[in-house]
């Protein structure tokens, strides 16, 4: 991994570089539970996931926006 001048801090190219594999893989994830034939109202597992999910895209948005220039 690549550090920074300081030992132990890492640079912020890494920090968004792993930010956006860990969104990717969450998008693809969620682009699975939505194509789930069983993905319906009483799929307590599925809906809590799918939950946990948004609520960690928009998380790791927010990190963006933080840390991440377009």
């Amino acid at each position: 991994m690549e550090k920074g001048k300081k030992s132990g801090e890492y640079s912020q190219k890494v920090l968004c570089a792993q930010l956006h594999a860990l969104y990717d893989q969450l998008q693809k994830r969620k682009a699975e539970i939505l194509a789930d034939p069983e993905l319906n109202p009483g799929n307590d597992d599925l809906n809590d996931e799918l939950e946990q999910i948004y609520h960690r895209c928009r998380l790791i948005q927010e990190c963006f926006e933080q840390f991440c220039p377009s």
